[in-house]
């Protein structure tokens, strides 16, 4: 009873104004503890849950209630507290008896608490007998995958790689999906390891094997579960470029058919929030967390999501009063939601909420702020808030229902089995998989990009604006700092490569064979072999996938459009609603890698590391540019040749670099200042501009200065007299192109250990 006591009687400073505009929810929270207080020791358990297959909970006792200031950005890996437990509460209510579970793995025969380890993730198995969860023994040890019956017997530790394993879910077709740090990469914003998606099968002793990453992204995937689909929905951190946000994606369990589920371009007014912790409803929506990337102590908002509708659904069921960032004022927090069922309630209340609660802002004896994190439940609609458990030394996080699968909403997930096509590109270890996509010019305008027009008319004549694919891969940034090369340079945009191109054919359709278990992206280009639309996610396919896609962007109306796609015998494409072929298709894919301006190389600004290097865009300027814009006496002012400075500080970039890149160095016909190069793109590039002798954005041209010499005269032309970006004789200026289109990086290369 003590632990139940204390958090009504601990002297938090919310009660600081009872009759001011956060007096009723605080009342109301002060007469739910009183009801549980009087209800103590003598009144029957609570039978919220204590009923047959629903009579307990198991939940993390964090030990985070000091300096917890992690936000939604971090994952277990960032945010250890040592002497977290997880804990089984039977039955669900305050007078129900605990049990550590993980207290003689992580604390017990310890005297040091930086010895301590720390217990986390629990999900129970479809059967309801057994709990799978990631514990790190001790601060200096890896996060590994455990699992022990619901009493806490018959330990069995699942995986024990040199990296952190966590976020363990079961897949019904036994396999267990988790997220790992394994592949050694670090996030694009915060450069913390990036926890991604694995599946792995259970070997005869149970231990985990064959595991193989199927989700590349290159930030955090986490928070995986398997809906009643068979399909995973999980949270995944966009940051490709400026993007900065946690939405839910969705694939099937193999790695295939990745696509974003929720919260990327939709709700409109998204900003930076972070979905996280999804759980599936009775009806087959989501119930989840909802905060901002810098929500402190990880808690907001419980909000449900209809994953049916492409339009903006979002119903907030905690109080009004929950935020998405802390801040004084805010009455509670929320994170961790967990739907159950209670067979003995009315209809309209028979769905409730499990989650994490606390009062926010809590004084701790006038210390700084923190929060007081309870296990709490709620009606669907957020009504009946009642305490279940509180210990405030502790933070309660994580409540999961110990029950059968087929007992809980959503039911027993399907099985999606892996399809043949990847089953066979598994099986024969094969490096490749295809793209279709039906129509390039069919895409949403959410990413506020422009929209190319079929009915362009380019300048040797021929129709749609659209009429090459480039793509692109990321290069992963080592954990080891010594690994990562040169800096990225004024741009928002991580090392990548180009891989190839592949034309756009004449009915806007294009089909792909593209390196498999890469993070890649897409961009669609002009005649001038420059970037119309940049792909702002990273996207995948599996070993020998042949993946159906409907154009860029699209809503999730593309669901429906896809179900037109018929594949025929042959791997030709057909819209069955159109009663039309596409003129790509499956049996006529492009391999991008064997065109002829593939590359495997990385294109970089410069390289200090490798001074002599041919293949930057520094090596170009001097084989084109320098003999004029040298040190001595630049051409209209502007020096393209290094200072023998530039050769020296390898962490930095070098002056021709910045006087590209920055400083608005370049004068339009009005007058305006604009950098030369921008991250927009080629086309919106002076130094392109210079190149064409046009302005390559506008047909008006109004920005163009005209200059004394005619640049289009280093390129070669093609039939037509026009510079053709894919001539071998312009080489140089094409990776000029792929340099600024890439986010004019200045390095994109990694260093090996010997480097």
């Amino acid at each position: 009873m003590r632990c139940i006591m204390k958090i009504w009687t601990r002297k938090y400073s919310y009660f600081s104004d009872p009759f001011g505009a956060k007096g009723c929810w605080q009342i109301a929270l002060l007469l739910i503890g009183l009801m549980f207080l009087s209800a103590c020791g003598t009144a029957p358990p609570d039978a919220i849950l204590n009923k047959a297959g629903q009579s307990a909970i198991v939940f993390v006792k964090e030990n985070s209630r000091d300096g917890n200031n992690n936000n939604a950005m971090k994952s277990n890996r960032d945010e250890f507290h040592e002497g977290s437990d997880l804990f089984l509460l039977s039955p669900v209510a305050p007078t129900g008896e605990l049990k550590n579970l993980t207290y003689q793995y992580t604390t017990e025969g310890k005297t040091n608490p930086r010895d301590f380890g720390a217990a986390a993730d629990p999900e129970v198995s479809f059967d309801g007998t057994k709990i799978l969860f990631s514990m790190k023994e001790s601060r200096q040890s890896k996060w590994h995958l455990y699992e022990m019956n619901v009493d806490g017997s018959d330990l069995l530790q699942l995986t024990d790689a040199d990296a952190d394993d966590m976020d363990p879910i079961y897949l019904p077709n036994g396999q267990i999906m988790f997220a790992s740090t394994r592949p050694g990469i670090v996030d694009e914003y915060e450069r913390r390891a990036s926890p991604l998606l694995h599946v792995a099968d259970r070997g005869a002793d149970g231990r985990l094997i064959n595991v193989r990453c199927v989700s590349f992204n290159q930030s955090h995937d986490t928070n995986p579960i398997v809906h009643s689909s068979g399909k995973i929905i999980y949270s995944r951190w966009e940051h490709l470029g400026n993007p900065n946000k946690f939405p839910l994606f969705v694939m099937n369990p193999d790695g295939s058919r990745v696509f974003v589920l929720y919260g990327n371009h939709s709700p409109t007014q998204s900003g930076s929030r972070v979905f996280l912790e999804p759980r599936e409803l009775s009806d087959g929506g989501i119930v989840c967390s909802v905060m901002e990337r810098n929500s402190r102590f990880e808690g907001g908002a419980i909000a449900i999501i209809d994953i049916s509708k492409s339009d903006d659904n979002l119903e907030f069921i905690s109080p009004d009063t929950s935020p998405f960032v802390t801040r004084n004022g805010s009455q509670a927090i929320f994170k961790t939601p967990h739907p159950i069922l209670d067979p003995s309630a009315s209809n309209d209340r028979r769905e409730k909420i499990l989650c994490a609660m606390s009062p926010f802002p809590v004084n701790m004896d006038d210390e700084e702020e923190a929060v007081d994190y309870g296990i709490y439940v709620m009606d669907k609609d957020g009504q009946n808030l009642r305490l279940i458990y509180n210990d405030p030394d502790f933070n309660e996080i994580d409540p999961v229902p110990i029950a059968p699968r087929d007992e809980l909403p959503g039911g027993l997930p399907q099985v999606i089995p892996t399809s043949p096509e990847i089953a066979q590109g598994l099986a024969n270890n094969q490096q490749t998989g295809i793209f279709f996509d039906g129509n390039v010019y069919d895409r949403s305008p959410n990413d506020r990009q422009m929209r190319p027009s079929p009915d362009f008319v380019n300048k040797d004549g021929s129709l749609g604006q659209a009429k090459w694919l480039r793509i692109l891969e990321a290069v992963g940034m080592p954990i080891s700092r010594s690994q990562r090369g040169g800096p990225i340079g004024n741009t928002n945009l991580e090392k990548q490569r180009v891989v190839g191109y592949a034309p756009i054919r004449s009915d806007g359709s294009f089909s792909v064979e593209v390196p498999a278990n890469r993070s890649l992206h897409m961009q669609t280009l002009d005649e001038n072999g420059m970037m119309l639309v940049n792909q702002i996610t990273w996207v995948q396919v599996m070993p020998g996938e042949q993946r159906l896609c409907t154009g860029c962007h699209d809503s999730h109306d593309r669901d429906r459009i896809i179900e037109d796609l018929e594949v025929q015998l042959d791997k030709s494409v057909r819209n069955t609603a159109q009663n039309r072929m596409y003129e790509s298709g499956f049996h006529n894919a492009v391999n991008v890698m064997t065109h002829s301006a593939a590359r495997t190389d990385t294109v970089d600004f410069f390289d200090k590391f490798n001074v002599n290097r041919t293949n930057t865009v520094q090596a170009a300027l001097e084989r084109n540019c320098v003999s004029c814009h040298n040190t001595a006496s630049p051409a209209g002012g502007l020096r393209l040749e290094n200072l023998a400075s530039d050769l020296s500080n390898v962490d930095e970039p070098t002056s021709v670099y910045d006087i590209l890149t920055e400083n608005d160095g370049y004068t339009t016909a009005r007058g305006q200042q604009r950098d030369y190069v921008t991250d927009d793109g080629a086309r919106r590039s002076p130094l392109m501009w210079v190149m064409f002798g046009r302005q390559l954005n506008d047909d008006s041209n109004e920005d163009y200065r005209q200059l004394s010499y005619d640049h289009t005269q280093l390129w070669d032309k093609d039939a037509n007299g026009l510079i053709a970006p894919f001539l071998p004789g312009n080489a140089d200026l094409l990776m000029m192109i792929e340099w600024i289109d890439a986010g004019t990086q200045y390095s994109n290369t990694i260093l090996s250990d010997n480097q």
